[in-house]
């Protein structure tokens, strides 16, 4: 089969596209015609080999974690699934999207509704997993709450938008001047440009801070804070780990995410994606053979939404 690999660490020049192994099913897994992937930020960070001591040694590689498709065949054990669904799954760190045909977990995976493209669905797995996990079970938000969304016009900040007015919130948004508009077409309650007003100095009191791009931190976000209001960033980091434990004693409180992927979230994203409450904001579509491009577009920041990859 075709798939885009790597032979080593190094810039997005090292992608090319060769003749791999197709892969087989263990008896809780299943084969994956691959119709769509995406690029994921942590894709371009494994690739570059800021992530190699997470990485298994061996090259060479097949990164992407998400992947929408069609079943091709299936394990001894599996009964849920069968040759000729489709599906959406994500393969986690380990890998394998970029390429004709990919191995997923059965826990990993849903079947996707014929309403749905598989663009629209291989966009979704990480980034509006991120999102929501985030924005639900690290900050708590309810409904009537009041949330800050930095970086709202990226991968995950574009999703969190969405869910958060799904969830019930009030929304002002942090982006760029030429993603205003689009995040306003979201549904942000408020849109704020980041080159005009530094949201960490405003007025403004929030429930929660959810920080989509990893740009900020708890110390310059606490006073926007409500006395008992949560931070939240992508990214974890020493001094994050550390607000995050100091907080455990104080009201307001700092997190980060660790995105898991469950059956049970994607379908009910799934769902509001089918009755047209969630869109994915695709910003470009490439081939496999242009999968270099894609990440060299990724690592060049200020992505609106998701960059998506066909495979034929």
């Amino acid at each position: 089969m075709k798939a885009a690999i790597i032979n080593q660490y190094g810039p997005a020049s090292e992608l090319h596209v060769a003749d791999v192994p197709k892969p087989e099913p263990d008896t809780h897994e299943v084969l994956i015609r691959v119709h769509a992937t995406c690029v994921n930020p942590f894709e371009t960070h494994q690739r570059a080999g800021d992530m190699k001591l997470m990485m298994s040694s061996d090259f060479p590689k097949i990164l992407g974690a998400d992947v929408a498709g069609v079943v091709e065949a299936v394990g001894l054990m599996i009964t849920d699934f069968q040759p000729g669904d489709r599906v959406v799954a994500t393969l986690g760190m380990s890998g394998g999207a970029y390429a004709e045909y990919a191995v997923a977990k059965e826990t990993n995976l849903v079947k996707l509704p014929d309403t749905i493209t598989f663009e629209q669905a291989a966009a979704m797995p990480v980034a509006a997993g991120t999102a929501l996990q985030a924005m639900r079970d690290k900050g708590h938000l309810r409904p009537m709450d009041r949330v800050l969304i930095n970086g709202a016009a990226g991968g995950v900040g574009h999703y969190a938008v969405q869910l958060a007015k799904i969830l019930g919130a009030t929304v002002t948004a942090v982006c760029g001047p030429d993603a205003v508009t689009m995040v306003k077409e979201l549904g942000a309650d408020r849109v704020i440009n980041y080159r005009e007003i530094d949201f960490t100095k405003e007025d403004e009191t929030y429930d929660l801070v959810f920080d989509a791009v990893a740009k900020s931190s708890f110390d310059e976000c606490h006073a926007i804070l409500t006395p008992t209001g949560t931070y939240v960033t992508t990214r974890p980091s020493p001094k994050g780990v550390l607000e995050k434990v100091t907080s455990l004693f104080a009201d307001q409180k700092a997190d980060f995410i660790l995105f898991s992927f469950t059956q049970t979230d994607m379908n009910w994203m799934l769902k509001h994606t089918a009755e047209g409450r969630l869109k994915s904001v695709i910003q470009h579509t490439y081939p496999l053979a242009e999968i270099a491009q894609a990440h060299t577009e990724r690592e060049a920041g200020h992505v609106k939404g998701k960059l998506v990859v066909t495979i034929d």
